[in-house]
């Protein structure tokens, strides 16, 4: 399996502290909004669960594209 991208890694890294903390409190984002160029890198990787039906999820959550972020930015939404 080829390595994901180093923003993709990044984006990774920096959200697990994040949502860790959300859970902590018991308040588990239900998306996760990514910038679209982030959002079709990762939609590529899961190809096949997508073809099957299932939904785009990322680090539990649905995962939403969002031109308004920068490429390595993230947003966590209810």
């Amino acid at each position: 399996m080829e390595s994901p991208p180093p923003a993709l890694t990044r984006i990774i890294d920096r959200a697990c502290g994040p949502l860790a903390d959300s859970l902590e409190r018991k308040r588990p984002p239900a998306t996760m909004r990514v910038h679209p160029d982030v959002f079709a890198c990762i939609r590529a990787m899961r190809e096949r669960e997508i073809a099957e039906g299932y939904p785009l999820m990322f680090l539990g959550m649905e995962l939403a594209p969002d031109a308004s972020l920068a490429l390595e930015d993230f947003a966590f939404a209810d």
